[in-house]
């Protein structure tokens, strides 16, 4: 009789980019603040922790239910824009813990991965480009190539047509609530890993698994 092998449960892994891979929704807080009291309008904190994961026109929604129709954010945008360009271009972006450990072991292991982030192309380029996380991805699903952004499974689902992998064979990681909402509705399942946001206790529920940092989850990526 022939020795069984032993198959892993998951043969490609979809990565968020911002507060999952880089520190970056920690940046650029503070310049979202500055940005909406320039245009004349207060914010707290609760504002904009509800803005981390969401593509343009979900940003563009929150902020108009928040402020109404005469809040710009075309002057928003633009001014954010102009902000990234200069933060990211000359401050140092810090990696978030684990990366180079599950990267290598992703590389060791042939294990396919893709970057899916609410981004757009030209943001995420130069910011993997500057932390030379980008020589480790071929593929990519950006918020500017999508119609629809998180909550939403549209990148999640573009992702897995990218990889032409089983969304049952893939995993998803994600540091915000839109991202597991996104991944669920996908049908994918996904690791939490905590940044700026807990989510709540019936989005919780529904994860795979929780982990500290990004070295955790090689445990479950193991044959």
């Amino acid at each position: 009789m022939g020795v069984s092998k032993v198959m892993r449960k998951f043969d490609a892994v979809i990565f968020d980019m911002d507060g999952l891979m880089v520190d970056t929704e920690r940046m650029m807080q503070k310049e979202v603040k500055e940005i909406i009291k320039e245009m004349g309008f207060s914010v707290t904190e609760e504002i904009t922790l509800k803005l981390i994961g969401l593509t343009d026109s979900r940003t563009k929604n929150i902020l108009e239910q928040e402020y109404g129709k005469e809040f710009r954010h075309d002057i928003f945008l633009k001014k954010l824009l102009d902000r990234k360009e200069m933060v990211y271009h000359n401050d140092e972006i810090p990696v978030k813990k684990g990366l180079w450990e599950l990267l290598e072991f992703l590389k060791k292991e042939n294990i396919k991965s893709i970057v899916a982030t609410g981004s757009v192309r030209e943001s995420m380029n130069l910011i993997l480009q500057r932390t030379g996380i980008l020589e480790h991805f071929t593929l990519s699903v950006c918020g500017d190539e999508i119609e629809r952004g998180k909550p939403y499974p549209d990148i999640f689902l573009k992702a897995v047509e990218k990889l032409n992998v089983s969304p049952k064979r893939c995993l998803i990681l994600e540091d915000s609530q839109n991202g597991i909402i996104a991944a669920k509705s996908a049908g994918i399942e996904v690791i939490f890993i905590k940044d700026l946001v807990t989510p709540e206790k019936q989005y919780i529920e529904q994860i795979y698994a929780e982990c500290s940092d990004l070295s955790d989850v090689i445990q479950y990526l193991k044959k």
